[in-house]
């Protein structure tokens, strides 16, 4: 095979060669990529490398990039991916490449281990194999990240990849430094793949930036025990997810709104809809923190002023007007001086519409938010009291997510790995799908609805409980899905209503999916607002997931528990609830 890439890579460079300069500069930079995920590899074998490899050329893909991928491919398969990945290499393109799999290093070289390896030493490819078609093309910016830093049976001597010289206009990444290497760990292969994903995903951030808060995000996460390693910094401007892109891509999401003019950044406008209905003057001072010039800031401004006056109702929730599903409770008004609220004796059930989430009435009061035990960013234990609220019984299914999709609420729908959708909770959601989401629903029922707050949920998830656990001190079997709650662990969520639920009449609070919660992530509890309100800051990035999921253990799935994630950065764990004003 090694002269179907010297042909191929010869007639690549006839053609550069004979294009005027004129055509050159006149067409668009060519967005080109290869991904190869090798997994299947008899003696050490990577479960989440297929998974990893998928995920990326997707990312890739929604950035415009045309996605050569390879997946177990052995000497030729892979040989032949790197010629085609060649040919549609053009002079002065954005290349990305990705791999992940095995490799050695011999000869002072480093080679790539195909699969099945029938002889290691002498099957591998070389990866100069992959590199040099790209010093050939003469690329405006091209990014490699080798996922190859594992140790293996076929590595005769030394550990780990050599390093690679620094290359014009082109940079390589390793997922750990020359020499050394990591174990696989989580859901992703290596967490450098983890974090470089969520950082590629982030609008408008340059690959070089995105490598640095990779090897920033891995450190801290290892303290400091790995870190991915660059040979140089990667070329400025090469950027995978593309604003205009991400703009493109939610049009249809959001309805539109009053006014007239271009429409707004999508994301002003999915936070927009989460608070164009609010009597808190903090909600709107927190979307003029982060948007002062925003198609909706005279706007804002104005109701911050009416609201800071006038302090929001705190009346509980009226009784229902759609389908009943249960008799609703008396209204609890709020407790003088609580520790927490008085348990419904018959909660109210409802649904605002056939195929809406069904809704439960949550009666105002106030608890102690936090814990003082195990994390830092959960302390210090603080009063809060909540208005009344409604919250969804469950998180929402596929069923529920669908049918936004299918009346064009929602653009994005999500794939549920070959386990089913119906009633088990939609997952791979990020933050602005699920805003989306709520933003398609208070649309179609006239009602106000959002992500429940942090303290909102917290209080919710306790049900007047103090204990660790909202069913007692200890974990207990069958109480909910997590790794580690049941004899058998399901690795995936099931359909929602599988569990008892808590005091509320709220089935998988905890465990299941992790829930999207509407605050900013913050360090500790010193800032949070004790009125019940979501905690905001300007140009936040980072939001606030609860509940813990089917693939944490038990500590995640305690009523404190709380844990971060990019609000743009999707993953398979990761759901919500319905919150709903009264």
């Amino acid at each position: 095979m090694a002269w179907l890439l010297s042909l191929v890579l010869a007639a690549a460079l006839q053609a550069l060669c004979a294009m005027p300069a004129s055509a050159q500069q006149a067409m668009p930079p060519a967005r080109v990529a290869l991904v190869v995920a090798n997994g299947a590899y008899p003696q050490a074998g990577i479960p989440g490398a297929i998974q990893d490899g998928r995920v990326v050329a997707a990312t890739l893909r929604e950035g415009g990039f045309d996605v050569v991928l390879v997946e177990d491919a052995g000497r030729t398969e892979l040989r032949q991916a790197i010629a085609t990945f060649a040919g549609k290499l053009k002079r002065g393109a954005e290349a990305v490449v990705f791999y992940t799999g095995h490799a050695l290093q011999q000869r002072s070289r480093n080679f790539l281990i195909p699969v099945p390896p029938q002889k290691a030493e002498q099957d591998a490819v070389d990866l100069d194999e992959l590199i040099d078609p790209l010093i050939i093309a003469r690329p405006a910016s091209a990014f490699i990240f080798i996922d190859a830093s594992r140790d293996n049976p076929w590595q005769p001597t030394g550990r780990g990849l050599l390093a690679v010289e620094p290359l014009e206009r082109i940079a390589v990444m390793f997922s750990a430094a020359p020499g050394r290497t990591v174990a696989d760990t989580g859901a992703r292969a290596s967490r450098s793949v983890e974090e470089w994903l969520k950082a590629i995903r982030t609008p408008n951030l340059d690959m070089a930036a995105a490598a640095k808060r990779t090897q920033d995000a891995v450190a801290r996460a290892t303290r400091r025990g790995q870190q991915p390693w660059l040979s140089s910094e990667p070329p400025a401007g090469l950027v995978v997810t593309r604003p205009a892109a991400v703009a493109q891509n939610n049009r249809a999401v959001i309805p539109p709104l009053e006014g007239k003019g271009a429409p707004p950044d999508a994301y002003e406008l999915a936070f927009w809809e989460t608070i164009r209905n609010s009597e808190s003057a903090a909600e709107y001072r927190a979307y003029l923190d982060a948007y002062p010039n925003g198609r909706f800031a005279s706007l804002a401004r104005a109701r911050e002023q009416l609201y800071r006056a006038k302090p929001p109702s705190s009346a509980p929730p009226p009784a229902a007007t759609a389908v009943v599903t249960s008799p609703p409770a008396p209204a609890a008004a709020p407790p003088a001086s609580s520790a927490g609220p008085a348990t419904p004796t018959g909660p109210a059930m409802l649904r605002d519409c056939n195929g809406c989430p069904e809704i439960a009435a949550i009666p105002a009061g106030s608890f102690q938010m936090g814990s003082n035990e195990l994390y830092e960013f959960e302390k210090p234990v603080h009063p809060v009291t909540v208005r009344a609220f409604y919250l969804g019984t469950h998180e929402v299914t596929y069923e529920e997510w669908d049918l936004c999709v299918d009346q064009g609420g929602c653009s994005y729908r999500p794939d549920d790995r070959g386990l089913g959708r119906g009633k088990r909770p939609v997952a791979d959601i990020h933050w602005n799908d699920a805003n989306a989401y709520l933003a398609w629903l208070s649309a179609r029922t006239g009602k106000r609805y959002r992500l429940p707050t942090e303290s909102e949920w917290e209080y919710a998830a306790r049900a007047g409980t103090t204990s660790i656990y909202p069913w007692g001190e200890a974990m207990a079997k069958d109480r909910a899905n997590c790794n580690g709650c049941t004899d058998q662990p399901r690795r995936a969520t099931v359909a929602a209503g599988q569990f008892p639920p808590n005091g509320f009449g709220l089935y998988d609070m905890a465990g299941n999916a992790a829930e999207w919660v509407a605050d900013c992530w913050s360090e500790n509890y010193r800032a949070a607002p004790r009125d019940g309100g979501a905690y905001s800051v300007p140009a936040c990035r980072e939001r606030v997931l609860r509940g813990g999921s089917f693939n944490n253990d038990p500590r995640y799935l305690r009523s404190a528990a709380r844990f971060k994630y990019d609000a743009d950065v999707r993953f398979y764990t990761n759901g919500f609830r319905v919150a709903r004003e009264p």
